[in-house]
């Protein structure tokens, strides 16, 4: 017999609201994004070789990599907490040992970065539907893991090429409005020099 509790959750989840967001917010992701990777690539640690890192390499888990909220509606819905994720990536440096490991003239304008587009990102929130509470809490524990990776590692060299290299790979693979996608593939089929 099902519990009453579990029939209410997945009603709940089936009925929710697909995120659509509006043309200015998807296109404000995909600047926030493109703007984020290049902040990041000009962090990169010059001092150490990457091939001497291997053995503090982590899976951190990342939620939307591989897994349930990569396709179909799931997918959709995840769109809607691109302002958790960078909420939470804000988070990550807030510690002053964060802080102070990486130069302030690389950090500084990553954070200013960060802050203003999840400020032009709330600004569309009354049209958007918030996060799912699954979705925030699998964002939460992913940034969780590897805030106690640095500590642990006390913001070696190693730990923080790892961090970035983790950074660009989750920012670049998190989900986009299904409206961006198909207008980016018109773009480029209407750019297509076979036409």
């Amino acid at each position: 017999m099902v519990t009453v509790p579990l029939l209410l959750m997945s009603i709940t989840l089936g009925c929710s609201t697909a995120c659509t967001l509006d043309w200015s917010a998807s296109w404000r992701i995909d600047s926030q994004r493109t703007d984020t990777l290049q902040l990041l690539k000009e962090m990169k640690i010059k001092i150490m070789p990457v091939l001497s890192c291997l053995q503090d390499r982590t899976d951190f888990r990342c939620p939307w990599k591989k897994g349930h909220i990569t396709q179909g509606k799931q997918r959709e819905e995840a769109t809607c907490c691109y302002t958790e994720m960078l909420r939470q990536l804000l988070h990550l440096f807030r510690p002053q040992d964060t802080r102070n490991a990486w130069p302030e003239t690389t950090l500084g304008p990553l954070l200013t970065s960060l802050l203003s587009g999840l400020e032009a990102l709330e600004g569309t929130a009354e049209q958007t539907p918030p996060c799912l509470p699954t979705f925030v809490m699998a964002i939460r524990s992913y940034f969780l893991r590897i805030s106690s990776f640095l500590e642990g590692k006390r913001y070696n060299n190693c730990s923080k090429k790892i961090v970035i290299a983790e950074m660009q790979v989750a920012i670049s693979t998190f989900p986009v409005p299904a409206e961006r996608i198909s207008r980016k593939r018109r773009s480029s089929m209407q750019e297509s020099p076979l036409r």
